[in-house]
């Protein structure tokens, strides 16, 4: 009898430790990171004497501070992203919650979502230094997941195949009412970005979408979709959508990344250009990796009459691994007229020349260079060199920070 009762209560126990472990909740993962970027730079002015700035890359204020606050498990989570880049903090970059309840589903919400699964996007050489005027190589070859401004989406990635809905809800251009995050949706085709994605095994990813003229904060290099004073689609209050597909070949080489990428305007007439085809490689071959960006805009000279012809924008590089975290990286840059001011007629073409050298740390790295352009740099760190008809030259000095 004792045998038994003992047999019994052994049973509860296992089974009430069971039920135990069944309903207790996921573990939660909290984090906080940082990553900073400084660019202080000395150079050439548009007249004689020199000039001295401190910003960044891509032109603004310095990343002194970048924080990334982190929560997450099994079924969401939530990411916001305090800054001090103009000495008073903000909010910067992604600042988003999410909510997974099923398996490869999100459901996700916030400002500047900043979903790369499917994005295509350069970053080497001048970026990382100060940027050539005319370039940005942000969404090179495909926009990613709600760039900027408010926006609501539900995506599904698993198993090889991809799909996602988002809607912008704050009050960009002529199709979404309200400001703040707050306003009605009162044109749903123009606050759209959908799209799909299939990858075949060991062979490529293929992947397409829409992205409504509304959409804020999406602008690929050479093309303008927001409110630029003068564009055709503004003045006679015909807003386009964009069609993009991308193929991305970089499993069928070992050491390969490669994505070449296509844009369509909905209504070319009003877009100022007919179609964009770009293509962004890096091949890395024991120390040493290659790049090649090549982008062709065909504008039709529908931008108020301005830019019509092919716009070129096209660049090579290489970074060398010198062993010890120090690495020596080469840049060449060309854009012509068109491509340098995205289709208008008062542009310069740009040969931009950059030599670095930097040593990596655990949580940083530092490092100098020398850079050249024909025409201009991007502004902040080189706001006295902003004549395109000039040439200018600086020596640049970086510095980042990740935690």
């Amino acid at each position: 009898m004792k045998r038994i009762a003992f047999a019994l209560a052994a049973l509860v126990v296992t089974s009430v430790m069971a039920f135990a472990d069944d309903a207790a909740p996921p573990p939660v993962a909290v984090t906080i990171s940082d990553w900073g970027a400084q660019m202080f730079a000395i150079g050439s002015q548009d007249s004689s004497g020199y000039f001295a700035g401190l910003g960044t890359s891509w032109g603004g204020s310095p990343r002194i501070v970048g924080l990334n606050i982190q929560a997450n498990y099994a079924y969401g989570g939530f990411s916001i992203t305090p800054s001090a880049d103009t000495g008073s903090f903000g909010l910067t970059d992604q600042n988003k919650a999410w909510v997974t309840p099923l398996p490869g589903l999100t459901v996700e919400s916030g400002i500047t979502l900043e979903t790369d699964t499917w994005r295509g996007t350069a970053d080497w050489g001048s970026d990382d230094w100060v940027r050539f005027g005319g370039w940005q190589q942000n969404s090179f070859t495909f926009f990613r997941l709600g760039e900027g401004g408010y926006m609501t989406d539900i995506n599904y990635n698993k198993d090889g195949i991809g799909a996602w809905v988002g809607v912008s809800g704050d009050g960009q251009g002529n199709a979404v009412k309200g400001s703040s995050g707050q306003g009605a949706v009162t044109d749903l085709g123009s606050a759209l970005q959908a799209g799909a994605a299939y990858t075949i095994p060991s062979t490529a990813t293929i992947k397409v979408q829409y992205v409504g003229y509304s959409v804020p904060g999406t602008t690929l290099q050479g093309t303008s979709r927001q409110a630029v004073s003068g564009q055709k689609a503004i003045a006679d209050g015909n807003p386009f959508g964009q069609v993009q597909a991308a193929v991305n070949v970089s499993p069928l080489v070992p050491g390969l990344n490669e994505e070449v990428g296509v844009d369509i305007p909905s209504a070319a007439s009003d877009a100022g250009y007919v179609f964009q085809v770009s293509d962004m490689t890096d091949f890395k071959v024991e120390q040493v990796t290659l790049h090649l960006l090549a982008l062709i805009t065909d504008y039709n000279g529908n931008n108020n009459g301005n830019g019509s012809g092919f716009g070129l924008l096209g660049g090579v590089g290489a970074d060398y691994d010198l062993g010890e975290k120090v690495t020596l990286q080469g840049d060449l840059r060309y854009g012509n007229a068109l491509g340098e001011v995205s289709g208008t007629n008062n542009g310069n073409a740009l040969t931009g020349v950059m030599v670095g050298i930097k040593k990596g740390f655990d949580h940083g790295d530092i490092g100098v260079g020398f850079e050249y352009s024909s025409s201009t740099f991007a502004g902040g760190n080189s706001a006295n060199a902003s004549d395109p008809t000039k040439s200018h030259w600086l020596i640049p000095v970086e510095l980042h920070e990740y935690f």
